[in-house]
């Protein structure tokens, strides 16, 4: 009888965490896209790629500086060079939200709900198995009960704490950026100085 209650309880604790593998794959999934796009461009990396053309799946510190001097060469002086830095930081932060943030929060959000439905099934579970006094179905009831609720928590806990460090990862480049920026024109005005004054 013991190794049937065994046997009974790893089935379904084994049920209960297939259930939140799913989404908790795909978000690890969307997790390694961004750390992957959020990664950190060495300056000289930056200056042959954003020769080249860097493409839409390239890193935020690229997309940034792409959309920042689209934008300046577009502009015609109309707008300060401080709301272009804005918007154009703006934008590369709302393309990152809509293909990775959002994302890896759904993923996240839908945990606490499955959980939620392998608790209520293990309780259902329970009742129906001291009904027919089976300690087996019982042991294994509780099991699903409580491993949907614990592994669910703890996706949720994972999936939440990635997408916030990848927030502070999405800052920090897009901080490099226009760091990267700011020392090009200051290097372009201090050639044009020394030109004028040659």
């Amino acid at each position: 009888m013991a190794s049937e209650d065994l046997t009974l309880t790893f089935l379904l604790t084994a049920v209960s965490l297939l259930a939140v593998c799913v989404p908790l794959w795909r978000g690890l999934g969307i997790g390694l896209r961004a750390l992957l796009v959020t990664r950190r461009v060495p300056p000289g990396e930056i200056e042959q790629r954003l020769s080249q053309g860097a493409s839409r799946s390239a890193a935020v510190t690229l997309q940034m500086l792409q959309v920042l001097r689209r934008a300046a060469r577009e502009n015609e002086r109309r707008h300060p060079m401080d709301f272009l830095v804005d918007a154009s930081r703006q934008c590369v932060a709302n393309d990152y939200d809509a293909h990775y943030a959002r994302p890896l929060s759904m993923c996240a959000n839908i945990l606490p709900p499955i959980g939620f439905i392998g608790t209520t099934g293990g309780l259902m579970v329970l009742f129906v198995s001291m009904r027919i006094a089976s300690e087996s179905l019982e042991l294994g009831a509780l099991a699903m009960a409580l491993g949907s609720s614990i592994f669910a928590l703890l996706g949720y806990t994972l999936l939440e704490g990635l997408r916030f460090r990848l927030y502070r990862r999405l800052l920090a480049r897009l901080d490099e950026a226009l760091e990267f920026q700011r020392d090009v024109a200051r290097r372009s005005r201090g050639r044009a100085h020394a030109t004028a004054t040659a």
